[in-house]
C-alpha cells in the first residue's frame, strides 16, 4: 500500500514540476510571442496597394521591393473589415485598382503635403 501512496506522490510531484517550468516559459515569453499589434487605417487593400506602390516608385525605400515591403508591412495593418493582410492579399489588389482608389490615396497624398506645409 506504501509503494503506492509513493507512486502517487512522485507522479504528483513530476506534474508540479512541469508546472512551473510551463509558467516560467510563459512569463519569460519573447516579443515575437506575444499578441500582434495592429495599425489601424481608413485604406481599403487597392489603396493600401498603391501606398506602398507609390512609396517604392518615388524612392521613400531604397532596397526594398513590393514584395519584401509588404511582407514587413501588411500583417500590422488592419481596417474596419480585416486585420492583417498577407502578402499574397496586396499583391492581388493590384487587379482592384479602379478610378476612386487612385484619386481616395492622392486625396490622402495632397492632405499629407498641406500638413508638411504647416509644420
Amino acid at each position: 500500500m506504501l509503494e503506492k501512496w509513493d507512486e502517487a506522490i512522485s507522479l504528483l510531484q513530476s506534474i508540479q514540476t512541469e508546472i512551473k517550468s510551463l509558467n516560467i516559459v510563459i512569463h519569460n515569453r519573447t516579443v515575437d510571442e506575444r499578441p500582434k499589434e495592429f495599425v489601424l487605417v481608413p485604406f481599403k487593400g487597392s489603396e493600401i496597394y498603391l501606398l506602398h506602390k507609390a512609396l517604392i516608385d518615388s524612392g521613400g525605400a531604397p532596397g526594398e521591393t513590393y514584395k519584401s515591403l509588404f511582407d514587413k508591412t501588411a500583417s500590422h495593418l488592419a481596417n474596419k473589415n480585416q486585420k492583417g493582410f498577407s502578402t499574397e492579399s496586396l499583391q492581388k489588389c493590384s487587379d482592384k485598382v479602379d478610378p476612386e482608389a487612385r484619386e481616395n490615396v492622392k486625396r490622402f497624398l495632397m492632405k499629407m503635403i498641406r500638413n508638411i506645409d504647416s509644420y
